[in-house]
């Protein structure tokens, strides 16, 4: 499995319910916080992200990552469905993800900023490394001794990750014992999801206490 054939789908389509304004556009370390883990997908091995919007646009997406390095790296996937559940964005992302012929996705959530081009390149070296020796349906992040995003699915996954309904998710499918890997990683900043105030609130006092002092 060569590290080309594995594109991105990035989850970007929720609706903040929790947070009561959109999250992706709440502002994180300089930028807007949905662009922390796009641009770390657009900086790896991956070989194209699809970013999966409820409408054809993603108003939270910095002007930088619009610019002629990065434009020709990712494409907006309008899924009007988003609304329903995780399981239709990531249909929609998958489908476009097919149509130019993926071997493998790797699906990313656009609510978790500390997700690093370095995290996303070591799961796609491991799952590599174990796909030239092995048949194996996917790879996955762990922390604490459970999967989490991202995650990486091989086309095997695909017809299932087409059946998923509501809120479910790639992990719904790899906990049933079929053939694949888990990759540790030692850091819980990498999987922080943000989906309320409070999550927000603790972020910005971490990055606040992580800021050299002024002089």
């Amino acid at each position: 499995m060569k590290r080309h054939s594995v594109h991105g789908i990035y989850l970007a389509a929720g609706q903040s319910t929790r947070m009561g304004t959109n999250k992706l556009s709440l502002k994180l370390g300089g930028m807007a916080l949905g662009n922390h883990a796009l641009l770390a997908a657009l900086q790896a091995g991956l070989a194209h992200v699809w970013i999966v919007t409820v409408d054809a646009k993603a108003d939270w997406m910095d002007a930088a990552l619009a610019s002629d390095r990065f434009r020709t790296q990712w494409t907006l996937v309008r899924c009007p469905d988003a609304h329903s559940g995780q399981a239709h964005s990531i249909r929609c992302g998958v489908k476009a993800a097919m149509s130019a012929g993926a071997e493998s996705v790797m699906i990313l959530l656009a609510d978790q900023p500390g997700v690093t081009a370095a995290m996303i390149n070591a799961l796609l070296c491991r799952y590599g490394q174990a796909s030239e020796r092995e048949e194996i349906h996917f790879a996955a992040a762990e922390f604490g001794g459970l999967a989490r995003p991202p995650v990486i699915c091989h086309r095997r996954m695909f017809p299932e990750l087409l059946r998923l309904q509501g809120d479910q998710g790639a992990r719904q499918l790899i906990r049933h014992g079929r053939p694949g890997i888990r990759i540790p990683f030692g850091s819980p900043d990498l999987f922080l999801d943000v989906d309320t105030p409070e999550d927000y609130g603790l972020l910005r006092d971490k990055e606040n206490a992580d800021s050299p002092p002024k002089s």
